[in-house]
């Protein structure tokens, strides 16, 4: 019997670091699958499969998680590659499966949405024995079709994210911008399809941007995977040469990055921020106990009633509610008003000139809650989250101020409880 989703307590995913963890898998060390832990720490409304759908919004939608791989991670390669290859593998259609109006998908990882052309794809004579020789200008144009699928045009307006293109319709751009860069192969040819020449081309550039070694964005993959790719890509520019590479940066998103984009994205304040929020709440914890003891024992015990004890419960309440909400990386009071600070990455869109000439201090004040920005948090699934958070941790609070005052209340040290055990 599972318990409904706002029973769950929800814990923080564990950070893993990207490079450990993919050489500890490259060198054999742990398996690639992911090790069962956390399993119900990531929603499934926020989940890898929806972001790269670009079925969530800001701060957790497609352009913010590449955002914080680029600025915060230092990986963007993987996200571009994977987005990249499941467009190309749209737009491929191999020569059995002409005239065919859909492309069956081998496993249960192929997220993006995908359009196949139905118009034969002529391989060439030169194919065989292809040289894989690396072209800057079209790699450097490759990378920026790449980024317009997954660039600004992902992100919410001001209005919400009715209006947001879906992966499908950027595709469809991609592949456009592609083919009018290149020309039609034959009158008989689709719009939106390749010549295998021009496959070839973009093979290349992909080729020496991600797998060569000391690439400008090489991925970080087992080398036998590699050279197996690179070695297949010599004679062909089928895409399923290429889906060992994609499954295995796949799964690097999925259990490295995107674990720590949500454990990122759901912190609604800064580190500035709920270290506050925290210390205050431990502070009000602290002074609860400091009130029962001082009701309890001062001037000498048995002066003061029972009823005194329940004075410290508001204090142990919110107290021990900011810090359940600070342990999870979360401040209280911007929850109670579905407010969020800015992001690390949204961090990098201020003038860099002005944020210069500050001082130390004033950075860090200009990062608390009280002096900085703050948005609404637009993706329903967030705020779910959030509200859940809220919920719990006042849960929590109200259970350990219970207890506490409980404890404390029949302790041989109020007016009845003396007179009791006198008697």
């Amino acid at each position: 019997m599972r318990l409904p989703s706002w029973l769950v307590w929800y814990k923080k995913p564990e950070y893993r670091d990207i490079r450990e963890y993919s050489t500890a898998v490259g060198t054999g060390r742990r398996p690639i699958s992911p090790d069962g832990r956390g399993k119900t720490a990531i929603p499934s409304r926020l989940s890898l499969e929806k972001v790269l759908a670009n079925e969530t919004c800001s701060p957790m939608s497609l352009y913010d998680f590449y955002m914080y791989l680029k600025h915060i991670e230092y990986s963007p390669e993987n996200l571009e590659f994977y987005v990249w290859f499941k467009n190309y593998e749209s737009r491929f259609v191999k020569p059995k499966q002409a005239g065919t109006g859909s492309l069956k998908e081998k496993d249960t990882q192929s997220l993006l949405a995908t359009t196949v052309t139905e118009t034969e794809v002529e391989r060439v004579s030169s194919e065989n024995g292809a040289d894989l020789s690396y072209d800057p200008e079209l790699a450097k144009e490759t990378l920026g079709q790449i980024e317009l699928l997954i660039g600004s045009a992902a992100m919410c307006t001001m209005n919400g994210c009715n209006n947001k293109p879906t992966i499908t319709d950027r595709v469809k751009a991609f592949a456009a911008n592609v083919t009018g860069n290149a020309g039609t192969s034959s009158g008989n040819s689709s719009s939106t399809n390749l010549a295998e020449a021009d496959h070839r081309a973009e093979i290349t550039a992909i080729v020496g941007l991600f797998l060569v070694p000391g690439a400008e964005k090489e991925l970080n993959i087992p080398p036998a995977m590699r050279e197996l790719a690179l070695n297949q890509l010599l004679h062909s520019t089928d895409p399923e040469h290429l889906r060992p590479v994609a499954d295995h940066v796949y799964l690097l998103l999925r259990n490295c990055s995107h674990r720590n984009f949500v454990r990122l994205g759901v912190s609604n304040g800064t580190y500035e921020t709920v270290c506050v929020a925290t210390g205050l709440g431990i502070v009000l914890t602290c002074a609860g106990f400091l009130y029962m003891l001082v009701r309890g024992l001062a001037p000498h015990i048995g002066k003061h009633s029972q009823w005194d004890a329940f004075g410290a419960w508001p204090m142990w309440w919110l107290g021990m509610t900011l810090i359940l909400s600070g342990l999870r990386g979360s401040c209280f009071f911007l929850l109670l008003f579905t407010r969020r600070q800015p992001l690390p990455w949204e961090r990098f869109d201020d003038s860099a000139s002005m944020i210069s000439q500050r001082s130390a201090i004033v950075k860090r004040l200009s990062r608390l809650m009280i002096f900085d920005r703050k948005f609404r948090v637009k993706d329903a699934s967030l705020r779910q989250l959030q509200h859940k958070i809220v919920i719990q941790s006042m849960i929590g609070g109200a259970i350990f101020a219970t207890l506490s005052t409980l404890v404390f209340l029949f302790l041989p040290m109020w007016k009845q409880t003396v007179d009791g055990y006198a008697g």
